[in-house]
């Protein structure tokens, strides 16, 4: 083709642009006749311009019927419905779309899970949801809202991501539409960027033959982009239509949700839905709650996932929690559905002295403390002989002081016997000797807990991962303080856990007090972090300890670094273990320990262990003026760091009696300049032979 020729097919395509009827397209041909009956012995010319001119025709075609639907449409609509159509227009030609998010929630617990993008109109008064799709359908738009959606939702969450938090976002898709293929093109390089924060939810009763539907799921699951079907209950909803789309999701309609509490027969199929989710791996969401009875029923059926207005109404803001009393309550529906009885609550009064036992007789199983009041005292009292099925849930915020007189708290296994809420600060002061049943003290990341008080707390836990005072081993804690003078006992024989701490760690003082921790179980740390790194100041406290089991750490991180720091104290540790640290860790990085004028005695029997420092990693070991009485027997147990030799230190007027039996021919293994022994009184021996420190 030549250059003249060039220059007029781009100048005719530009006027196509404004050409809407085929009369203006004959008109428009006969002008450009150059291009469509000129002489060109270009190669493939001829066919080029045979093939524009077919599909032009089919443009222009298309664009004159869209025109009569229009036409024949504003002719049947109402004053205020052209007004109605006139801002739809408006808002796709200029795509004034914007969004507001709306959280579901987990109904296990109440915390947000993710947010479903919900289409707003912006400042046009009056138009919603319904109105634009209603009025895009009618004017053929409807591909434009699919792909302004896509493209103004995923450029939200790339520029946005940090407000997300990890959680995902349902984006509400019209499959069967079709958008360009320039903005395919850039949805699908932005769903790559954001495969972790995008769910991609369809309308169910969208009916697509096989062959759309796999082309859909292949897109999709290509991408690594979970699927959700909305509507479930609704269209041509059953089972098999449901399996032909394999989603991650499915979202329970919310007219069957509706009164759902009276209504036997939805509470059937509801329930039936949940099942069969759960048999294949699908998570069940109820849409559209929109009150406490419809939220207690559907999280009694075994629904997955919240979403409504009760829970949180769709914001232009991302919010990171939902309300504490929602929370709350979700989680007492919860341990309803578990426990197979209703939670009957009492909420404590600022200064009340709430008895236990007449508690009990009333079944009550839940003391709340706070709620309309932010900073308090309440006391819970009882005799200790006298165990209570009840457990005390701190408020979301609360800043004050629980006075455990002689109580019995139980719960089922798993579950804390006291609860802080997110944000709180609390004083839990002990009186007379206390008892925690099942569970013990859960302290959430943002909370702070004080121990003090003379009096005593024994807590007995169960399930099959545990923690004593802290928080799970998926979760950090809170900073923990304890400042009492009484005793904190602890015993465990579950699989795995922490006695005191979490799974991830957190801010650890224990100042005074005495301490009689047992944790028995396969995997198991006295004081620390399970997988997290450990930070543990120990002052002026006694503490005996034992462990057993295949891994366990008396004091430090099982699998993360762990920092310990102990002055003024007597510590006793005993451990069992196939491999072990007394002080340090077994499988992390590091491990600083720093000892001062502590009395030590440690007991280990292992095939693999270290009394102070990283197992399998650097030892940074300072001990002053400590008394250290150990013995240790296994295959592979040293005093002080691992075999590979990556340890410092320095050992200053320390008494050190030492007893190993070992097939390792030493106590430990450093570089000469890594290690500095001043003062004091060594006398160890290793495999009945004395050994010798040395500078």
């Amino acid at each position: 083709m030549n250059d003249k020729n060039t220059a007029l097919l781009n100048e005719y395509f530009k006027k196509i642009k404004n050409i809407r009827t085929r009369a203006e397209l004959k008109e428009l041909n006969r002008d450009f006749s150059v291009l469509f009956g000129g002489k060109d012995r270009t190669p493939g010319y001829e066919e080029l311009t045979a093939n524009v001119y077919s599909v032009v025709s089919e443009l222009i075609t298309l664009r004159e019927e869209r025109g009569k639907r229009e036409r024949r449409a504003s002719t049947e609509l109402s004053e205020a419905e052209h007004s109605e159509i006139y801002q739809v227009q408006r808002l796709i030609d200029y795509n004034l779309f914007t969004y507001h998010f709306q959280p579901i929630v987990r109904a296990d617990n109440g915390e947000i899970y993710s947010y479903e993008a919900l289409m707003r109109a912006g400042d046009m008064q009056g138009i919603t949801p319904f109105h634009i799709l209603k009025y895009a359908e009618m004017t053929d738009r409807l591909a434009e809202v699919e792909q302004y959606t896509f493209l103004n939702v995923l450029h939200f969450l790339k520029d946005n991501r940090e407000l997300f938090n990890g959680r995902p976002v349902f984006i509400n898709s019209m499959p069967s539409v079709h958008i360009d293929p320039a903005s395919s093109d850039e949805i699908g390089r932005l769903l790559e960027l954001l495969t972790d924060l995008v769910v991609v939810e369809m309308t169910e009763n969208s009916e697509y033959n096989d062959a759309e539907l796999n082309d859909i799921k292949e897109k999709y699951r290509g991408l690594n982009i979970r699927i959700a079907i909305d509507d479930y209950g609704t269209g041509y909803s059953n089972i098999s239509n449901l399996m032909r789309y394999t989603p991650n999701f499915v979202k329970i309609d919310r007219s069957l949700l509706s009164g759902i509490q009276n209504s036997p027969n939805k509470k059937h199929f509801v329930r039936e839905i949940i099942d069969f989710c759960h048999e294949n791996n699908i998570l069940a969401l109820a849409e559209g709650v929109e009150n406490s009875e419809e939220l207690r029923t559907v999280i009694l059926l075994g629904a997955d996932l919240i979403q409504g207005f009760y829970v949180a109404r769709p914001a232009p803001v991302i919010i990171s929690s939902v309300p504490y009393e929602i929370k709350a309550e979700i989680r007492s529906h919860r341990q309803e559905r578990e426990d197979g009885k209703r939670l009957k609550i009492y909420t404590a009064g600022n200064g009340e002295r709430v008895a236990l036992d007449k508690l009990e007789k009333e079944g009550f199983s839940v003391i709340r403390v706070g709620g309309s009041y932010s900073e308090g005292t309440v006391t819970a009292a009882g005799a200790h002989a006298l165990e209570t099925g009840i457990r005390i849930e701190i408020t979301e915020g609360f800043n004050g002081k629980l006075i455990l007189d002689s109580a019995a708290l139980s719960v089922p296994a798993g579950r804390p016997c006291i609860e802080l809420g997110e944000h709180s600060s609390l004083n839990i002061s002990l009186n007379g000797s206390s008892r925690l049943s099942g569970g013990g003290i859960k302290v959430p990341p943002s909370a702070r807990l004080r121990m003090t008080g003379e009096g005593s707390v024994s807590i007995s836990l169960g399930g099959a991962d545990y923690y004593g005072i802290g928080n799970d081993l998926r979760s950090t804690h809170g900073e923990m303080i304890f400042e009492q003078d009484g005793t904190v006992s602890i015993v465990s024989d579950s699989h795995e856990g922490v006695c005191i701490g979490s799974g991830l760690g957190g801010i650890l003082r224990i100042g005074r007090g005495r301490y009689v921790l047992k944790a028995l179980g396969s995997m198991s740390v006295c004081i620390g972090a399970f997988n997290g790194d450990a930070d543990i100041d120990l002052l002026g406290c006694d503490i005996e300890a034992r462990t057993a089991g295949a891994h366990s750490v008396v004091i430090g991180s099982l699998n993360g670094n762990a920092r310990t720091d102990a002055k003024f104290s007597s510590i006793k540790c005993k451990s069992g273990s196939i491999r072990t640290a007394a002080f340090g860790t077994v499988t992390g990085h590091s491990s600083a320990v720093h000892i001062e004028s502590v009395s030590i005695s440690v007991d280990i029997g292992a095939d693999t262990a270290t009394a102070f420092g990283a197992l399998n990693g650097i030892s940074d070991i300072r001990i002053e003026r400590s008394s250290l009485n150990i013995e240790a027997e296994g295959s592979s147990v040293l005093l002080f760091g691992s075999p590979d030799g990556n340890t410092s230190m320095k050992l200053t007027d320390v008494d050190l009696t030492a007893v190993l039996a070992t097939q390792l021919d030493k106590c430990y293994y450093a570089e000469e300049d890594a290690v500095s022994i001043s003062g004091g009184r060594y006398r160890v021996s290793v495999n009945g032979s004395s050994c010798a420190l040395e500078n």
